[in-house]
């Protein structure tokens, strides 16, 4: 008849919750809290696969490119600025179209110039090589230069343009032109450095 005893029964009621909220409810815990990881995994599982994928399509894309369209492109946005090449193009340019060159200068990758107000623009995220030219040319020859610079097999850009009336009919023009590169050229390297 001790099974019956009240003592007992309170004794097994206590039991019972104990193992409820020492045991059960915190497993339950850790079984919502792992639910809840694994949720969070297969977001960043989906979202990884729908990266895998859109970067599968670009290299698809790309592969798909021809020969001829790919060098075009290496042409039209190059690694790096080769700066001889590019004041090679502005000297033949200029030579082309007729305009007298006083001044043709490198002026260094990603020098940016202010404009009048002497504000600074953004700077690209493209790494930008900076050109100084300086010419004497009439205002015909002047619209001929400008539609060969945008003829070109790269992109060369004026930034910053001066006009000035010369002696007859001829302009004085300064401009700054830039182009742009995948990539900033290395720096030059000194010869006395050692390791």
């Amino acid at each position: 008849m001790m099974s019956n005893s009240p003592f007992i029964q309170l004794f097994l009621v206590i039991l019972a919750s104990a193992i409820v909220v020492l045991y059960v409810r915190p497993t339950i815990t850790t079984i919502r809290a792992t639910q809840d990881k694994i949720g969070v995994y297969q977001d960043e599982l989906a979202r990884v696969a729908g990266v895998n994928n859109q970067i599968t399509q670009y290299k698809n894309t790309i592969n798909s490119l021809s020969l001829n369209d790919v060098q075009a492109l290496e042409r039209y946005l190059p690694n790096t600025v080769d700066e001889i090449s590019v004041l090679r193009d502005l000297e033949a340019i200029a030579a082309e179209t007729g305009i007298t060159l006083t001044a043709l200068a490198y002026e260094g990758q990603n020098a940016v110039v202010a404009d009048e107000t002497g504000m600074v623009p953004n700077s690209s995220v493209l790494p930008m090589a900076t050109f100084k030219l300086g010419a004497l040319m009439s205002y015909d020859t002047m619209k001929v230069f400008m539609a060969a610079l945008e003829s070109n097999n790269y992109p060369l850009i004026i930034n910053k343009l001066e006009v000035a009336p010369e002696e007859g009919d001829q302009l004085g023009v300064s401009a700054t032109i830039v182009t742009y590169s995948l990539s900033a050229a290395p720096a030059p390297t000194d010869p006395n450095d050692q390791f």
